[in-house]
């Protein structure tokens, strides 16, 4: 008999509404109320990132078979006890309709979510419980474990806990959890669930079990570290959490037309069987979007005689990865196109750095370039918003402040382990009239413009006037630890100065002026640094250097070409013209 279920255990952590703290919902309640929750609000947004995927799965596939009424769509053959789409539907008889798109508009409209997702929940109940011997929720049968595996390898609750992310070599230090050791093992029912989706999407590579089928030969493939964990993660936010699971769902039949239409039939993890799932990573079968936001890293067993408050443990074991390159089913990442190696000529997904904003990779967020055989792939979550808000029914939208928020996993660098050691989160904000604007000469283009100069005025003053300083105290050419300090303390300085004027952007504002107003704040942020560089000169500053190529140099030197620079570089500034 099975227990804990997920469907009404409160299990996942929201923040309500106007200030009123944090409470526990289960599955069915978050469907229920999701107009009265601000967000999620997990231990971790990369927590809060697969959680959130999970939600999606259910209303992709929910409102893939049913509109907002709970209807069947009149193409599709639906079983009337499991409520699954009995066959692939030939998407071509639609013509010029999109019956999804109008579903989308409709819940868009009521504000809620119809009955028809409880009905769904409930007729998959016996899959979303925690523990049980034969359907535990993310999870194989410690049976299965046995012949998959040969058991498996064991995980403790502090590898599970990503706040702890202690391994059995290494004591992590500073923890959320003190007194004694075992007690980093202990895990409450809730704080289990919701830790189990995330691992399985960020996971790592450090255990050593992997799942062996005996009818599989190929002796060369790729063990998974987390989908998760090589996304550079994207998602919209509204105004609550209901707006936000809408502005991440994807439901349009024009948006997928380049999909089979097997790929559009959507199937969730839960609606396969503990053994299928494992198989369907040997045999290349998510290739649907709900088998994605679904997806395992590890074939996992707990024991069913599990209880809260004592040590946690479980068995693991390695599956097959999901194929990382060109694969646009997943729409919530950023992509990069490779100019070199084993990718040469394609797009593989591409992670965020804990070095540089959001913002300061534009071009890739937007998928928009400069110059001519540039390669971008818009990433599909930003193209689905523009979908959505191209609609005339829709144009409310247009003043609407849209937060694109990013999120990815940082590892230790050790390719043996892919270690966790630190969130990636950032976000920017701006209306979504600016963020439509795809013409040639529009607000993105614009945009992109501007941040790619900021980066290269930056070079052509900071940087070069911090690496004449280097070399003026005679640091090693090999180390240049100060001039990239320089470089990011600029960029953190100008940061939320930029973010600000980001938001601020109206779509009848004159670009021209937006630009020149962006340039002035950039202008006087790099003659601060420059400022305070030289106030901070130390003797051997000021007594200089011979320089094989400029003669003597000082920093007095160094900080007069600073200011040539500057003032050449914005010279248009005080000509208030063109940038």
């Amino acid at each position: 008999m099975g227990r804990y279920n997920l469907l009404d255990e409160k299990w996942i952590q929201v923040l309500l509404k106007n200030g009123g703290g944090t409470e526990k919902v289960s599955l069915k309640e978050i469907f229920s109320n999701a107009g009265d929750y601000y967000d999620l609000a997990g231990e971790m947004k990369t927590q809060d990132f697969a959680v959130l995927r999970v939600l999606l799965a259910v209303l992709q596939t929910v409102f893939s078979r049913f509109d907002s009424e709970g209807n069947p769509y009149d193409f599709l053959e639906i079983d009337k006890e499991t409520f699954t789409q009995k066959e692939p539907a030939d998407w071509e008889d639609l013509d010029d309709e999109d019956p999804f798109f109008e579903t989308w508009l409709s819940l868009w409209e009521k504000g809620k979510f119809p009955e028809i997702v409880q009905e769904y929940l409930e007729a998959w109940r016996d899959r979303f419980y925690l523990f049980d011997d034969k359907y535990p929720f993310y999870q194989i049968t410690s049976e299965q474990m046995k012949e998959l595996a040969s058991g498996g390898g064991q995980f403790f609750g502090k590898n599970l806990n990503r706040t702890i992310s202690e391994s059995n070599n290494k004591i992590a230090m500073f923890t959320p959890i003190t007194g004694k050791s075992e007690d980093k093992d202990k895990l409450c029912d809730d704080q289990l669930a919701r830790w189990l989706i995330m691992f399985q999407g960020y996971t790592g590579t450090g255990d050593k079990k992997k799942v062996e089928l005996k009818d599989v030969k190929d002796k060369k493939i790729t063990y998974s570290k987390g989908w998760l964990y090589d996304l550079g993660g994207l998602y919209l936010k509204g105004n609550n959490l209901f707006e936000t699971l809408m502005l991440n769902c994807i439901l349009s039949s024009d948006f997928d037309k380049k999909l089979s239409d097997e790929m559009r039939t959507q199937i969730p993890a839960w609606e396969r069987s503990p053994r299928e799932n494992v198989e369907a990573y040997f045999h290349n079968k998510l290739d649907n979007r709900t088998s994605i936001y679904t997806s395992w890293s590890r074939a996992l067993s707990i024991s069913q005689d599990y209880q809260e408050g004592s040590s946690f443990s479980c068995f693991i074991a390695k599956l097959p990865e999901i194929n990382h390159v060109e694969n646009f089913l997943e729409p919530m990442t950023c992509w990069q196109f490779n100019k070199a190696g084993d990718n040469k000529d394609k797009f593989t997904l591409k992670k965020h750095q804990q070095e540089k904003a959001v913002w300061r990779n534009f071009n890739v967020l937007m998928g928009v370039g400069l110059e001519e055989g540039e390669h971008f792939q818009k990433p599909g979550i930003i193209s689905w918003y523009q979908t959505v808000c191209e609609d005339n029914s829709m144009s409310q939208l247009r003043n609407f402040k849209v937060t694109i928020n990013s999120v990815s996993m940082q590892d230790d660098g050790n390719a043996t382990s892919w270690a966790p050691v630190d969130e990636i989160i950032d976000e920017i904000q701006m209306e979504t009239a600016v963020l439509i604007d795809n013409n040639k000469d529009g607000w993105i283009e614009t945009i992109n413009t501007l941040v790619n100069k900021t980066k290269k005025y930056i070079e052509n003053t900071l940087v070069r006037f911090a690496r004449q300083v280097f070399a003026i105290r005679g640091y090693d050419s090999k180390d240049y630890h100060y001039v990239e300090q320089q470089r990011e303390r600029l960029y953190q300085e100008i940061d939320q100065r930029f973010r600000n004027w980001l938001r601020e952007i109206n779509e009848n504002d004159s670009m021209n002026e937006k630009a020149l107003e962006w340039y002035s704040t950039l202008k006087k942020a790099i003659q601060d640094r420059g400022d305070e560089i030289l106030r901070n000169a130390s003797f051997k500053d000021l007594k200089g250097i011979e320089h094989k190529d400029k003669g003597f140099m000082n920093i007095a030197t160094a900080y007069n070409e600073f200011m040539r620079n500057v003032a050449l570089t914005f010279k248009f500034l005080q000509k208030g013209g063109e940038q």
